[in-house]
C-alpha cells in the first residue's frame, strides 16, 4: 500500500508540472467585448460555449452564441455615427441602423486591409481598407494586407491549416499572437498563421509567387521575414527555395536537400523575430515555400508577416 501510494504521488506531482508547463507555453484565445460582456458557459448537453451581450445602448454586430471549439470570429458593440470618409476606386454601403460599413472594391481592383468597420456612438472603430490595383507587383514585398495576399497561396489540403487572420475579424491568442507585426493593433493588420489542428497530420506548404530570376543577378540577395514561433508543442518550421516550374511535391520528396535554405525549430519565444535566407543566383524563375509536418498540437503558434527582398552587395542583409 505504501509503495503504490508512493507511485500515485509521484504521478500526481509529474502531472502538477505538465500542466503548469502547459499554462506558461500554450495559446488561448483573448475573448473580450467592448462595451458589453462575455459569459462562458459548460453544458452537458451543448458543451462548452460563449455568449456575447451588449451594454444597453449598443447593439451586437454578429452572432449571440459561440458553441464548441470552431474558429471564433470577433463580435462588436455598436451605436451610431455619422457618414463615413469615402474610399477612391471603390463603394461605401452603410447599413440602414448606421451600425456598420462595408467597402466594396470596383473591377481590376482589390482590397487592401479590413473590409467592414463599426461604430462605437463617437467613431469608426476600425480603420477601413483601401483598394489597390490587381495584379500590381511592385517590389515583391508582402504584408498580407492584400485580399490576394500579393500572390502567395496555401497547397491544396484538408484540413487547411495555413490562414490569413485578419486582427479586426478574429479572436487572437492570449500568451501568443496578439497582433500584426505591420501595425501591432487589436483591430488592424493581417498576417498568416498556421493554426494547429488535432486532424493536420500531412505536410502543409505556403508557397510564394513566382519571382523573375534577375532579382538574384548581380548582387547578393535576401529574402527577409517576420516570423513568431511559440509553444510547448510548436514544430520544425522550413524555409527552401525552388525552380518555379519544380512542383512543390517534388522539392520535397526528391530534392528537399539542395532547396532547403533554413530550418527552425522549437519555440522561439512569444515575440515576433527577424529571419532571412540567402538567395543565390538562379538558373530560373524561382519561388520561396515556407513547410511545416504535423502541425497536429493544441500548444503551439506559428505566424508569418512582412516579407520582402533585401539587395546587397556584401554577404548580409541590410534594411
Amino acid at each position: 500500500m505504501a509503495m503504490v501510494s508512493v507511485e500515485i504521488l509521484w504521478a500526481l506531482r509529474l502531472f502538477m508540472i505538465y500542466m503548469v508547463i502547459q499554462s506558461i507555453a500554450s495559446c488561448q484565445l483573448d475573448i473580450l467585448l467592448r462595451n458589453g460582456k462575455v459569459t462562458e458557459l459548460s453544458s452537458w448537453i451543448l458543451g462548452d460555449s460563449i455568449k456575447f451581450e451588449c451594454n444597453p445602448g449598443f447593439s451586437l454586430q454578429g452572432k449571440t452564441w459561440h458553441l464548441g471549439n470552431g474558429n471564433m470570429m470577433k463580435r462588436y458593440c455598436a451605436t451610431g455615427c455619422n457618414d463615413i470618409e469615402k474610399r477612391a476606386n471603390g463603394t461605401i454601403f452603410t447599413a440602414t441602423d448606421g451600425l456598420k460599413a462595408e467597402i466594396e472594391c470596383d473591377d481590376e481592383f482589390i482590397l487592401s486591409g479590413n473590409s467592414f468597420t463599426y461604430c462605437n456612438g463617437t467613431k469608426w472603430i476600425i480603420k477601413l481598407g483601401t483598394c489597390q490595383l490587381a495584379n500590381s507587383v511592385g517590389d515583391h514585398s508582402c504584408d498580407f494586407e492584400r485580399e490576394d495576399m500579393c500572390g502567395w497561396r496555401a497547397s491544396k489540403a484538408i484540413p487547411q491549416p495555413w490562414k490569413r487572420i485578419s486582427a479586426a475579424a478574429d479572436f487572437l491568442k492570449e500568451k501568443c499572437l496578439q497582433q500584426d507585426h505591420t501595425f501591432q493593433s487589436d483591430v488592424e493588420g493581417h498576417f498568416i498563421r498556421l493554426q494547429s489542428q488535432v486532424h493536420a497530420s500531412r505536410t502543409y506548404h505556403f508557397i510564394s509567387p513566382i519571382y523573375p530570376r534577375n532579382l538574384t543577378v548581380g548582387h547578393s540577395l535576401w529574402f527577409q521575414f517576420e516570423l513568431f514561433m511559440f509553444g510547448s508543442e510548436v514544430r520544425n518550421l522550413t524555409i527552401s527555395v525552388k525552380p518555379s516550374s519544380m512542383a512543390v511535391e517534388d522539392m520535397w520528396n526528391s530534392f528537399r536537400n539542395i532547396c532547403t535554405k533554413l530550418t527552425v525549430s522549437g519555440d522561439q519565444g512569444p515575440n515576433w523575430k527577424s529571419q532571412s535566407i540567402s538567395i543565390d543566383e538562379m538558373e530560373s524563375d524561382f519561388q520561396v515555400v515556407f513547410t511545416v509536418v504535423d502541425p497536429s498540437s493544441l500548444h503551439g503558434d506559428i505566424g508569418i508577416d512582412d516579407v520582402k527582398f533585401i539587395k546587397s552587395e556584401t554577404n548580409e542583409p541590410h534594411s
